[in-house]
């Protein structure tokens, strides 16, 4: 996945899945999983969460869970 001129690899993809899967999150915490990546910046790991976010939610894998989502 590109975002932004940004190439998501799929060790970044991985952990954000993991963090999704470990309970209740929200977006600001995948954006962290992302933020480590070296050239990632604050638009771009927000933008990345936001994408998985949706394609996860689109899928039916998690719903929202007061003000994040969790995992169903």
């Amino acid at each position: 996945m590109k975002v932004l001129g940004f190439t998501v690899t799929p060790e970044i993809e991985a952990a954000c899945l993991v963090r999704m899967r470990r309970g209740w999150f929200t977006a600001a915490q995948l954006a962290d999983e992302v933020w480590v990546a070296p050239r990632a910046t604050y638009d771009i790991s927000y933008r990345v969460a936001d994408r998985l976010i949706q394609r996860e939610r689109k899928t039916g894998n998690i719903k929202r869970f007061g003000k994040g989502w969790k995992w169903k």
